[in-house]
């Protein structure tokens, strides 16, 4: 019989019932999926990093002899130390007219067990003196290579035919960038490939030094000891950076996207039970309320307290199963798709979704728990009632003036019936509560979403639109002459501006703290490099001092007028100089510090030297630009801004996939929370509603009671939505923001009004499904007597 009252009293509430199971149902789908996704992606990091020997630090430098390296073990601390050559080449790849690149990373094919190690995923040995290379898995694919297939390259200004020898990844090229400004891989523009260092040496006869060093350290060694050791041996050949593992692009980025994702398998189903427990608990209770005279019925034909609780907590049971069982089920499937999408980013092995009985086991029971306690708190009242106690109708509520009775001028204004609503809401003041944080939070979902989403987008294109505006940047194997590259470029074809640009690393020094950055020496009315304030006023750069952005300024502590002490491995005097910062701006890509091209080269004690040019080109002469110094020996690589743009926007379409993911999850919960608070309303107050229809109220003006108690509590919600929505802008970018970009704490105007439309129409929605009810309602059923 009570089996029966159970499915009876579900199909009669099925409303709220749905929207529960719905929320822990997408709760739970979150949690497996990103739990088993985070897994695999850790268990498959650990296992490629050990079995390859991951560096434990990076070392750049203009160049060292192979004989000088291996005196580096003597360091303590040191654990193995390896040289290697990298030279970036241009690749001759018929049928694009997209810049093509290669990372040649040199190999000992003879080495045992060396550091960062490649993977062979297919394909043959490499030979000591044979052209052949293996290239990274993701180049592989997207260009359809096969094992023997050859490719051209332009290395030392010619052109020299490479062997496909096979297929393989490393370690250190888990997420194979470029640069750091790419901030996504591109296969089809950019791989790498693993060449013998003795092929390597002939592709690059004038320039054959170790450019790169990598090493592993002793257990409980400290880096920044090491660092310094390092530091003294090495400062004679000129050093760019020493970073620790922790501080290498793809490590970062790898570390990064998994601290988030774990971060979000944690915060994501917490507040969607949270919420689905709060729903059943108020659900339950006002079934309780409802069902009283039937439980004192129930108990006087002898049914105990227990028996009748675990009656009303089956309805509890019932749902957290089946929301936990379909969710979890759903998440151990999600899990694919979800580790194929993070495959296409990150070259680990063996990275796949997988079912997991433990973690479906452990889902279900989160969702039980969570529902038996939700559940239990809903029907707990059921044990101290008395049978006799039960058939009588509840004490009605105690009423009195509400404080806003008290300011006559303000309740004047409202009708009778926004009166009614308006007093209802001190009378269920927990529900109200759960309505008002739950639309909160629905509308700081929704604002934090788009704002995530406006602000990439300003990160992206606003560098790419706004501050670089040329149309092609050359880069130079080595530092050359300013005037004379002045003069060559501008009296080509098609030029009608050319800029130089010195780029130098340095260390930058603000007492105890320091930081490696680029400074970038612009010419001082730059019109193709743009800075620009947070207005996109322009910034004139200083003749003296030296400008930095706001998370550098923030690292170092360093504000405007702060004397700071500035190294660099390009200046020929060793002695470090003092600058003064003469303005801090914003920068989201990058972490820069900026010169007046003249004053860099002073600080150098380098005249006339550039090691890049920024040109505005006629878009007919690009290509024959482009085959004219392709295969110079002194460009390193060609990069046309809007190649580089139309990639972004191709990348931030895929991105822009998963915003739409969380907005729809904030609509769900905002949906579901508004809905099942009407239905729960009209459930509790049908009699005084069917009264009010009774004394010639129609439906709509019944309705406007319930609706005007709703817009009362959502209007303030929307509103105290917005500074929760900036702490977690501030908390994202708290997390995220790194050397590669910063994301700033601001919510974009674009981003509030969408949430406000979002919201508020999620709201009109659920209150026209409640409509239905009302004009539905079974006025004289509602209002018979209770005997």
């Amino acid at each position: 019989m009570l089996r029966q009252k159970m499915l009876r009293d579900l199909k009669e509430n099925k409303g709220s019932y749905i929207a529960c199971t719905t929320i822990i149902f997408l709760g739970l789908m979150i949690f497996i999926s990103l739990t088993i996704v985070v897994q695999n992606l850790r268990i498959s990091q650990k296992t490629f990093y050990k079995e390859l020997n991951f560096a434990d630090g990076f070392i750049r430098l203009r160049g060292i002899p192979s004989g000088e390296v291996k005196r580096l073990e003597s360091i303590k601390g040191i654990q193995k130390v390896q040289g290697r050559m990298v030279k970036d080449v241009i690749v001759l790849m018929p049928g694009t007219s997209d810049n093509v690149y290669l990372r040649l990373v040199s190999v000992d094919p003879n080495q045992k067990d060396p550091i960062n190690g490649v993977l062979l995923i297919k394909g043959l040995h490499l030979e000591d003196d044979s052209l052949s290379i293996w290239v990274d898995s993701k180049f592989f694919k997207t260009h359809n290579l096969k094992i023997g297939n050859k490719i051209q390259i332009i290395a030392s200004g010619k052109v020299r035919e490479l062997s496909i020898a096979g297929s393989g990844d490393s370690p250190e090229f888990v997420y194979a960038l470029r640069t750091a400004s790419d901030l996504y891989p591109s296969p089809e523009t950019f791989g790498i490939a693993f060449m013998p260092i003795k092929s390597m040496k002939k592709l690059f006869p004038n320039d054959n030094l170790f450019n790169e060093i990598v090493f592993t350290l002793k257990p409980e060694t400290d880096f920044e000891k090491v660092k310094e050791e390092l530091e003294k041996n090495l400062s004679k050949y000129g050093i760019e950076s020493i970073i620790p593992r922790s501080e290498q692009l793809s490590h970062l980025l790898l570390d990064m996207e998994l601290q988030s994702v774990e971060s979000m398998s944690r915060a994501m189903p917490l507040l969607f039970l949270s919420i689905a427990g709060v729903i059943l608990y108020i659900t339950l209770k006002r079934l309780i309320e409802q069902q009283r005279v039937q439980i004192g019925i129930l108990k006087a034909m002898g049914y105990t307290s227990r028996e009748i609780l675990l009656h009303y907590m089956s309805y509890a049971i019932f749902l957290g199963f089946v929301g936990g069982f379909s969710g979890s089920l759903s998440g151990a499937f999600l899990s694919f798709p979800l580790a194929s999408m993070y495959s296409n980013f990150f070259n680990l092995p063996n990275l796949k979704g997988n079912f997991s009985p433990t973690l479906i086991f452990c889902g279900i029971l989160l969702s039980l728990l969570t529902s038996l306690i939700a559940g239990y708190q809903g029907c707990k009242k059921v044990l101290v009632l008395e049978p006799a106690e039960a058939m009588r109708p509840p004490t009605p509520p105690y009423g009195k003036k509400i404080f806003l009775e008290n300011i006559r001028l303000l309740w004047k204004v409202l009708t009778v019936q926004e009166k009614m609503a308006v007093r209802n809401l001190s009378r269920n003041v927990g529900r109200s509560l759960f309505i008002f944080f739950g639309i909160m939070i629905s509308f700081a979902i929704s604002t934090f979403t788009w704002s995530m989403n406006d602000l990439v987008h300003k990160m992206m294109f606003d560098q790419y639109e706004k501050v670089e505006v040329y149309d092609v940047k050359i880069n130079f194997t080595r530092p050359l002459h300013e005037n004379g590259i002045l003069y060559e470029l501008s009296n080509l074809f098609g030029i009608r501006f050319v800029e130089p640009v010195l780029e130098v690393p340095a260390t930058i020094k603000n007492q105890w703290l320091k930081k490696e950055a680029v400074i970038l020496g612009l010419t001082k009315s730059s019109r193709l490099y743009n800075i620009m304030d947070k207005n996109y006023n322009k910034v004139s750069i200083p003749k003296n001092g030296i400008l930095i952005s706001e998370r550098l300024a923030k690292l170092l502590r360093a504000k405007v007028g702060t004397k700071l002490v500035v190294e660099s491995p390009f200046r020929t005097d060793k002695d470090p100089e003092i600058i003064e910062v003469a303005g801090i701006i914003p920068q989201y890509v990058g972490l820069n510090a900026y010169m007046e091209i003249g004053a860099l080269q002073e600080f150098l004690k380098q005249r006339d030297i550039v090691t890049s040019a920024l040109i505005k080109i006629e878009p007919q002469a690009i290509k024959s630009f482009k085959q004219k110094y392709m295969y110079s020996k002194y460009i390193n690589s060609i990069e046309e801004r809007k190649q580089r743009l139309s990639k972004m926007k191709e990348m931030m379409a895929s991105y822009g996939s998963m915003i739409y993911i969380y907005a729809i999850l904030g609509i769900i919960i905002g949906f579901a929370i508004i809905y099942s608070s009407l239905v729960i309303s009209l459930s509790e107050r049908s009699r005084e509603l069917s009264s009010m229809m009774v004394l010639g109220m129609n439906p709509e003006e019944v309705f406007s009671v319930v609706t005007f108690e709703q817009w009362f509590i959502s209007i303030p919600a929307m509103i105290l939505g917005i500074p929760l929505s900036k702490a977690m802008m501030a908390g994202i970018s708290r997390f995220i923001s790194n050397d590669m970009f910063s994301i700033p704490e601001i919510l974009t105007l674009k981003s509030l009004i969408l949430a406000f439309t979002v919201t508020t129409s999620s709201i009109i929605t659920a209150q026209r499904a409640a409509l239905r009810k009302i004009k539905f309602m079974n006025i004289l059923e509602v209002l018979k007597s209770v005997e």
